[in-house]
């Protein structure tokens, strides 16, 4: 089965550079250029528009982009089966995931998974919650490490955790000493919001307690959040999970909230069942990570 057009436009689609899917294909730009007009030619359709800053989607590579990448995708399926039934797990593994996770689980889960298969390769995608769902939904993750507040239908679902919310408070706050966290008690307060001034599961979690915050500064990374709090900038609520190793230091307490919240973490495929066997086996892998670690 020759992909290599079907590949060249996805690799140019989701890098917006015909440069760039070159690079990631190992083949020139003009090569990568070729291949997609021989694909727009058979499929008497323009799939790309082209420009000095690179390419994007016409209408029509908008339609045919989710059948495309599941072709590729039942591909890469199809490869990995043939290598498993031979005895070696191969193949590409497309991973999605915040990013305290990925710092958390990821390199004790991906040092353990590639002692056995070492001939897996394995991309990670970090992003905010509706960015992860994005991706798995559109075919560009093959899995996505995250919590499925937001999710509804459509996947098969592999509990981990669930990941206590915290308050983060810098030091010399009044509270920082305090055993619980009231959620009451950041009415009014300064405070730093995650994923860009919209975390779904802090938003509502708020409005269930009608808590309204003077959100004034907000940011996607989570270290850069847990810094600000240390510098006195302000409080937030974060998942337990991204706490490692910065509880007491730095400037900044952790303290349980009160009531009891927390994030229900998982794993989230499309089809585990007809999943290609390097996802069900790293799947298996960070199931039994968590469960051993917890």
């Amino acid at each position: 089965m020759d992909t290599a057009r079907y590949r060249a436009f996805l690799n140019a689609a989701d890098t917006g550079s015909i440069k760039n899917a070159g690079e990631i294909m190992g083949y020139t730009s003009s090569g990568v250029s070729q291949l997609i007009r021989s694909l727009e030619e058979e499929l008497n359709l323009t799939l790309l528009f082209r420009g000095k800053k690179g390419v994007s989607l016409t209408s029509a590579g908008e339609e045919m982009l989710p059948a495309i990448r599941r072709l590729v995708s039942q591909e890469n399926t199809l490869f990995q089966l043939a290598a498993d039934l031979n005895g070696t797990v191969a193949g590409t593994i497309n991973i999605a995931a915040y990013r305290s996770l990925q710092g958390a689980w990821m390199p004790d889960i991906i040092a353990s998974f590639q002692q056995e298969y070492p001939k897996v390769r394995i991309n990670l995608y970090e992003g905010t919650q509706r960015e992860i769902q994005e991706r798995l939904i559109s075919g560009k993750a093959d899995m996505a490490f995250f919590n499925n507040s937001m999710m509804t239908g459509g996947y098969d679902w592999i509990p981990l955790m669930d990941d206590p919310m915290v308050a983060v408070l810098p030091e010399n706050h009044p509270l920082a000493e305090a055993e619980v966290f009231k959620i009451e008690s950041f009415e009014g307060e300064r405070f730093i919001m995650p994923e860009h001034g919209f975390d779904y599961d802090v938003v509502e979690l708020l409005g269930q307690h009608g808590v309204v915050p003077d959100v004034y500064l907000s940011t996607f990374d989570s270290t850069i959040l847990l810094e600000m709090v240390g510098r006195g900038l302000g409080v937030s609520i974060i998942n337990g999970s991204c706490m490692t190793g910065w509880d007491n230091k730095y400037g900044l307490k952790a303290i349980p909230l009160e009531p009891y919240e927390s994030l229900h973490m998982g794993i989230a495929v499309l089809s585990l069942k007809e999943s290609a066997p390097a996802v069900k086996k790293f799947a298996e892998y960070a199931e039994k990570h968590v469960i051993e670690q917890l």
